[in-house]
């Protein structure tokens, strides 16, 4: 064989050989996440194949409550989970040991998105000492910015009687007695009003900096540092989504989405409004405010450097 039939070969037998090679393998993530607005990125780019793009197999599985996601995270059950900074913030003073892949939403809070509902005879939050005060869960961003705020404005955290309630709950606990006041977010929010259940004293979402993260997207700190470039995916994928629903036209495969991943009945997902207060890079001042707040209010002991939270 002379050398322009040899070198022909070669080129053959490389060609067909590429050809029968496996493509890079896609990193299999199972995202655990919470049924809501903030999330709608991540139901985007599930849906349009954004995340395929990034080299990411994304699986999406509810948690029933954000008290699962961190132990999840940890037993790699999940390698991305939604957490809330303050339960992410004592999931590492417990040695867990998580890290920030990407943010959600930041403050501020939409308009008319959520706040206190209480019953006849408390007008404001110097009221509630003394009452029963229900949040959706101890130790969450809902209580932690709740007690915030009512010691912003004069009182005593410690003389208000906190309870947890769900919100599907919540309303009915107004209803019953077995709730003073609630801290709703829509859908549960709106529907609270409209039944004239109690009235709106103030949303303590307003009492926080602007930039403050409200929910994040968290990994282990060893799976991040093992998966770069699956971390460098997701965050580019949580922007390519942000790009996509942003154009009018895709308003109703946005709208599928959100009915498809967070399984509520048509009308009380049709309620959930688009967020456009979505950050996906985190920031170290997104966690500032939460880490000083966990500390005053005993959830942390430790004063962790906020850079040092979020994945590089």
């Amino acid at each position: 064989m002379n050398a322009q039939g040899f070198a022909k070969a070669t080129a053959v037998a490389w060609l067909a050989l590429t050809a029968i090679a496996p493509a890079s393998a896609a990193t299999k993530i199972n995202l655990l996440y919470i049924p809501g607005g903030d999330f709608v990125p991540a139901f985007v780019a599930k849906d349009q194949g954004i995340f395929d793009k990034h080299g990411l197999d994304v699986d999406m599985s509810i948690a029933q409550n954000g008290s699962v996601i961190s132990a999840a995270l940890a037993a790699d059950q999940a390698q991305i989970g939604v957490p809330t900074p303050p339960v992410l913030l004592q999931a590492n003073e417990q040695g867990l040991d998580l890290v920030v892949v990407a943010g959600a939403t930041v403050l501020p809070f939409p308009k008319n998105a959520a706040g206190v509902i209480a019953r006849a005879g408390i007008d404001s939050p110097k009221d509630l000492a003394g009452k029963k005060v229900a949040v959706p869960g101890f130790g969450g961003s809902f209580d932690v910015i709740t007690r915030y705020w009512v010691g912003t404005q004069g009182v005593d955290i410690h003389k208000v009687n906190w309870i947890e309630l769900q919100f599907p709950q919540m309303g009915d606990g107004l209803k019953s007695g077995l709730a003073d006041a609630v801290l709703a977010v829509n859908p549960f929010y709106a529907h609270i009003l409209d039944g004239k259940l109690g009235h709106d004293i103030g949303n303590p979402w307003d009492s926080a900096p602007a930039g403050t993260m409200i929910v994040l997207y968290a990994s282990t700190r060893v799976w991040a540092a093992k998966n770069p470039e699956a971390v460098k995916g997701f965050r580019a994928s949580l922007e390519d989504a942000i790009a996509y629903l942003k154009d009018p036209a895709h308003l109703q495969s946005v709208r599928d989405s959100i009915a498809k991943w967070t399984k509520l009945p048509p009308a009380a997902a049709a309620s959930i409004a688009i967020p456009d207060d979505l950050e996906p890079q985190a920031k170290p001042d997104g966690l500032t405010f939460w880490i000083k707040a966990a500390r005053d209010q005993g959830l942390i002991k430790g004063n962790p450097d906020p850079a040092g939270l979020i994945a590089p």
